[in-house]
This record gives C-alpha cells, structure tokens and sequence, in this order.
C-alpha cells in the first residue's frame, strides 16, 4: 500500500490513547471497493474488555466509512505495569534496536517460572535482510541469556507486509 494510506490507517486507528500500538498491517487491494485491512492492536490488559471490544467495534467501521473498506482488528493485551517484563522488553529492545535495518518486535510477554521465564514475541526482519532468520533469532537468544542466563526465548519470525 501507499505510505499514505498506511499513515491514514495508523490515524485513524491510534485515535484513543487505549490504543498502545499496531502492528501485523495487511491490507488487500481486489479492486474498486474491495480493499480489505486487518491488524493488531495492543491494548491495555486490565481495560475492561466489553469497552475495549466497543471500541475496536467502532475503530473498524470509521475505517469502512473514511476508508471505504472491509476491516478486522485483533486485539492484543499488553501488560504495562510489571516491573520484571518491562525490564525484559526494554533490554529485547535495545537489542533488536542493535541490528541494522528495520527490525522490530511485537507481542512481546513473559511467562514466569521458578527455573526459568519464557519471553515470547515476535520480531520482523525486513524482506531480503542481509542475516538469515535462524541467524537473527540465534544472536537476539544469546543476547537475552547474557542479560538474564534463565531468560528463555520463543521467538515467532515475520516478514514485512508493509514498509
């Protein structure tokens, strides 16, 4: 899609400040009238979920009518209030911040043990990246296990479907 209609989506979707953040845009061009747009949108997991529900309710049809579009929007619930996961996200993002080019995560969340913590998320490497996926995920893995050695990670790879 155009970057415009991209920064068009993004406004249009982001006009609450529940909405934390989208990611996992697709948009399908059919043709005249056949455009259809869905994506994520992280919320705030302690938000009662029958208003937030409301409002990507009422996120999705301004699109149909400002965008003349079919539209679907999961959404994600993000935890922004836990000290521990916070620390973990800053430090995977400082680390994926640390690879050239555009790669980034999302759907980032913890699952704490007694031996151990999953982190899970997803990281999007671009289209034609210089490193290999397995090679990313390998070099993020054991930058996490330097910061914390029983720091697990899961790691889901995307691929770009916007710029």
């Amino acid at each position: 899609p155009e970057p415009e209609l991209v920064d068009e989506i993004e406004k249009l979707v982001r006009c609450d400040e529940r909405i934390l953040g989208i990611h996992d845009l697709a948009v399908h061009d059919y043709g005249p009238g056949r455009l259809m747009i869905s994506l994520h949108a992280e919320v705030p997991y302690k938000e009662d979920i029958l208003e937030l529900h409301d409002l990507i309710d009422r996120i999705e049809f301004s699109l149909r009518r400002e965008l003349n579009c079919e539209a679907v929007i999961h959404m994600d619930p993000i935890v922004d209030d836990d000290e521990v996961i916070n620390e973990a996200k800053a430090e995977v993002d400082r680390i994926v911040k640390g690879f050239e080019g555009n790669v980034r995560f999302h759907d980032f969340r913890m699952v704490k043990g007694t031996t151990h913590s999953n982190l899970i998320f997803d990281i999007v490497v671009p289209h034609g990246y210089p490193m290999s996926d397995e090679e990313v995920v390998e070099q993020i893995k054991e930058k996490v296990k330097e910061f914390k050695n029983n720091y697990y990670c899961v790691i889901q790879v995307d691929k770009a479907m916007v710029k």
